[in-house]
């Protein structure tokens, strides 16, 4: 509600106004007396802190607006022109592009916000028909008494009902004043989101024919405000905080005048300049009442933003701001998922957000992966993500992979997902987000939520229907001339003496599995059948995405004796994906016409396949006899702690699954570090230390002590 001082003037020229009277807020008045009829509690601080909030969108947020007017004379039939300079005006105040904003005074330029929000006139009506937004409706009232026919003029026969609440802003234009009597009369008001009023017959506000409109006026400015749920700062007229804000000062009491610029109440500088005082100088929201208005707006007003009574429906996904950004350590400093790896890539001068959406991986329906992510130099942060499964634009609840807080800077943690068996096939956009939680803000992360410290970066997956997994080979003759592989030996994996003329031309034996360290150097060591000259080739699945690529090879070669034993000697590449992936040994005769290298998947008609595990690991690298460094894992009273014998400068550790995956990660500023078991499944892990020189490692077992 905004109310306007009569000044009442005595019959003779010479008379100076009185002193007016001055009365509370009737958005305060109706919106509690609308509680209380329902039974409810009518602490309007605490009602408003239950009401959904969502996150800001990237851009604007569009609200269609209808203009309602009701009129009795020729006079409150006010013009098109009036209604669209208080649109106009509106879209100024509430974008933070109002000229007379350079009015604010020093003391609170630093916390002047902008709520992003941009009104439209509908162009289309609830029935699909054009319009200009604007209805007019005549009535025998010659006035509406605010305080006894509060909603007389939302319905006939006084007045004229709603265009549907949850598809457009409804504003009441009518006489609202002329009766008045006392020092106060009311020229707008706005009922609060609460209370089941949003989408009901009664949503919207009402604003005088006369005072409400005119250069510069601000009531249908105020009165948005509480249709977005704000409260005045003097709602409690005592010194406490009666708005639920902590940028707008404490003030017990409506300040109607800007001439004392060094006005205090409650100990500290009144804001006059808020727009939801009732100064004649005010011109600003706050940074917190803009972040809360959007947030009932992308919440419990949400319908607004995808009508179509515009003509236009938001499109895209939500790309979040952030005031400070990464300039404190609040980034991501890594993202690793299945073949996508984007590490090291953050900063504190690096941007708040960050498209990397050129940067993708394939992920099958039904199947679980684990998403790790590094945080920055920032501790607590909250790190989480999203990935869009059904491709609308939208990161609902369902969609959330999941999300973690930091203990420690630099700090590597796994989210562990499956891909939904209903996901939308195709290209999806993944969000990954690394925030600071201020108090007010939204808990646990939202995904577009503009948070004041933090980044955002999205990329790509590809969405595929889980198939067979890699090629399985046929051959017409398979080994029944000696075409076959009589032994594969790579590390614990000593497939002896198995082949022969009878056997199958294709053999799983993924049972069967080796570790692996990447970048460490291996011999991979087999044997032929009885037939010769064949091909002998082998293959590592390095990027486990079911194919096997010419950079997967590991080697061929042709024998020239029957049973002859070769090595085939590689080296694991430093990015291969960690985790189980598969090892594929062929021996085939490459008759004429057929491919030449040996093929991974062609049909060659002699010969045999051989399918087996490898579980890819880091690299521990060595730990000589002299090393007076050791890691041990030890249990007190119910924690456990790694454990150095003495300092190690710049040590950062990382905890690994039985599976290679990267569970957490941390760095090491003493002699004991608390491993997060609290947070582990049973079973083996590995713990990985590094400096600068050197890797140590141990292993350690949970839920069996």
């Amino acid at each position: 509600m905004l109310r306007k001082t009569f000044l009442l003037l005595a019959a003779v020229a010479a008379a100076s106004p009185l002193v007016a009277q001055t009365d509370r807020c009737i958005a305060h008045t109706i919106t509690q007396r609308h509680l209380q009829a329902q039974g409810l509690s009518t602490d309007l601080v605490a009602a408003m802190s239950q009401v959904p909030r969502g996150s800001a969108r990237g851009g604007l947020l569009t609200v269609p607006v209808v203009v309602h007017v009701v009129w009795n004379t020729g006079a409150e039939n006010i013009p098109d022109a009036s209604i669209n300079q208080m649109v106009a005006q509106l879209n100024l105040d509430y974008q933070q592009q109002n000229t007379d904003l350079n009015q604010v005074r020093p003391a609170f330029t630093g916390v002047v916000g902008n709520v992003g929000v941009a009104f439209c006139l509908a162009s289309v009506d609830p029935n699909g028909n054009a319009t200009t937004g604007i209805t007019r409706t005549q009535t025998t009232e010659t006035w509406f008494d605010p305080d006894t026919e509060t909603d007389d003029m939302k319905s006939p026969p006084k007045g004229i009902s709603a265009w549907d609440p949850d598809s457009y802003l409804n504003i009441w234009v009518c006489d609202i004043t002329s009766g008045a009597t006392g020092g106060t009369v009311t020229v707008g008001y706005a009922y609060l989101p609460t209370g089941g009023v949003v989408g009901s017959n009664i949503d919207g506000f009402v604003i005088d024919y006369d005072y409400g409109f005119g250069t510069g006026e601000r009531t249908a400015t105020h009165e948005i405000g509480h249709y977005f749920g704000l409260l005045h700062p003097f709602d409690n007229n005592n010194c406490t905080n009666a708005d639920g804000f902590t940028d707008t000062p404490t003030t017990d009491s409506p300040t109607f005048s800007c001439s004392n610029t060094n006005l205090q109440k409650c100990g500290v500088l009144t804001q006059y300049e808020n727009f939801m005082d009732y100064a004649s100088c005010s011109v600003m929201f706050t940074d917190q009442q803009s972040a809360s208005m959007a947030g009932i707006l992308t919440g419990a007003r949400a319908s607004l933003l995808s009508s179509t009574a515009c003509g236009t429906v938001p499109s895209g996904p939500c790309i979040p701001a952030s005031a400070a950004g990464t300039a404190d350590g609040d980034y991501v400093d890594g993202v690793q998922l299945n073949t996508l790896n984007n590490l090291n890539t953050g900063g504190t001068s690096g941007p708040s957000y960050s498209d990397y959406t050129g940067s993708s991986t394939t992920l099958q329906r039904g199947m679980g992966y684990t998403i790790n992510i590094t945080s920055g130099d920032y501790t607590p942060d909250n790190y989480a993500a999203w990935i869009d499964y059904d491709q609308d634009d939208s990161f609902e609840t369902n969609e959330k992979l999941g999300e973690f807080q930091t203990t420690a800077i630099g700090q590597t943690q796994g989210i562990s997902f499956t891909v939904p068996g209903n996901a939308a096939l195709g290209t999806a956009r993944m969000r990954v987000r690394g925030v600071f939680l201020d108090d007010t803000e939204p808990d646990p992360t939202d995904p577009c939520f503009a948070y004041n410290w933090g980044e955002t970066e999205d990329y790509s997956v590809v969405i595929t229907n889980p198939g067979t997994g890699t090629c399985v080979p046929t051959a017409t003759v398979g080994t029944a001339d000696g075409d076959y592989v009589q032994s594969v030996q790579l590390g614990n994996i000593q497939n002896i003496a198995t082949g022969g003329p009878s056997g199958p031309s294709y053999t799983d034996y993924t049972g069967l599995s080796a570790d692996l360290a990447r970048t460490n150097a291996y011999d991979l060591t087999i044997t032929s059948g009885s037939y010769q000259p064949d091909n002998y080739a082998a293959w590592i699945d390095y990027d486990q995405d079911g194919s096997l690529e010419v950079g997967e090879k590991l080697g061929e070669f042709q024998t020239s004796t029957a049973f002859e034993t070769q090595d085939i000697p590689f080296n694991v590449p430093g990015n291969a994906v960690l985790g189980n992936t598969l090892l594929r040994v062929r021996g085939v005769f490459i008759n004429t016409g057929e491919p030449s290298p040996v093929d991974p998947c062609y049909d060659y008609v002699w010969g045999e396949t051989e399918d087996y595990s490898v579980l890819i690991e880091v690299s521990t690298g060595t730990i000589g006899p002299s090393a007076t460094n050791e890691l041990r894992v030890v249990q007190d009273a119910g924690q456990f702690w790694l454990v150095l014998s003495e300092p190690l400068a710049n040590a950062e550790v990382d905890l690994f699954d039985a599976a290679g995956q990267r569970v957490c990660s941390g760095r090491v500023p003493s002699l004991r570090w608390p491993i997060p078991t609290e947070r582990l499944a049973a079973g083996v892990y590995q713990l990985v230390l590094r400096t600068s020189d050197r890797t140590f490692f141990t292993r350690f077992v949970t839920g069996g002590y």
